[in-house]
């Protein structure tokens, strides 16, 4: 039997796939890029510089988080709404307990070997080191969420015959992932920075650790979960908007000011 090869078949198929590479290329350059700019600019924060290989766990562990995190989410969301409380108070309740914690937890958890290994590992060696680790596993997270949150417009654009490398393609990725980057990524490396301090001061606080881990937790989830909250309710009304936006400044504020309290202290065991 003879085989009929299609020239035009086999080059429309191969300018397909290019294309579909090209443009996959560029969904995760713009997802992953904002996370890896906010690392480098937190690790220059660090006079000492952790390993990169332990940066690079951590970083990882992090994003690995994100699908045990989401399934969770769903879980709770659903128990949460199964008490009928209102719309608003369910949909609060929801984005504390059920999103913005198990977010925290899970972003903590990525840390939670080095902490428990601190006294055999030599290079977790300061205070504010806590706040890198942290920061680190934040990034994994927001990494993997972002490029989850742009998936449905790289899906819409491929699908339809768009091309992400064309220049208004890729514009409208790198647009949303830069607004991002500076508001939902932002949120994620502030609240675990603040996680980060707050297990810098209870690890040698043995008999108050838990206590003060509860405070740090209970603090950047109810502000995440306000955040959430507002951006929510800001599709009904704009004034939303400005909370925030407070929420951010305050953190941004706080974690500078506890920051440069921990660049202060010689070493974990001197708190």
């Amino acid at each position: 039997m003879e085989t009929i090869f299609d020239a035009d078949a086999a080059l429309a198929a191969a300018v397909w796939f290019s294309q579909t590479a090209g443009s996959l290329a560029v969904y995760l350059i713009a997802g992953v890029l904002p996370c890896f700019l906010w690392l480098a600019f937190y690790l220059k924060r660090d006079r000492h510089p952790e390993p990169k290989s332990e940066i690079t766990k951590v970083f990882l562990l992090g994003g690995l988080m994100t699908a045990p995190a989401v399934a969770i989410e769903i879980f709770l969301i659903n128990i949460v709404n199964s008490f009928g409380f209102p719309e608003a108070v369910a949909l609060l309740l929801a984005n504390i307990m059920a999103i913005a914690f198990v977010e925290e937890y899970a972003k903590y958890f990525a840390v939670w070997v080095r902490e428990q290994a601190a006294q055999q590992n030599r290079h977790l060696d300061e205070p504010v080191d806590f706040v890198i680790y942290m920061t680190a596993a934040a990034l994994g997270f927001a990494a993997v969420e972002n490029l989850l949150f742009l998936l449905p417009s790289v899906r819409e654009q491929i699908f339809s015959g768009s091309d992400l490398l064309t220049a208004g393609g890729a514009a409208v990725l790198v647009w949303l992932s830069l607004f991002r980057s500076l508001t939902a990524i932002l949120l994620h490396t502030l609240c675990s920075g603040m996680v980060g301090y707050y297990m810098a001061m209870a690890f040698c606080r043995r008999k108050r650790k838990a206590g003060i881990l509860f405070q740090g937790f209970v603090l950047v989830s109810c502000l995440h979960g306000l955040y959430n909250f507002s951006i929510m309710k800001s599709e009904e009304n704009a004034l939303f908007l400005f909370i925030p936006l407070a929420i951010i400044l305050f953190l941004a504020l706080n974690l500078y000011t506890r920051f440069k309290k921990l660049l202060a202290m010689k070493s974990v065991c001197k708190m």
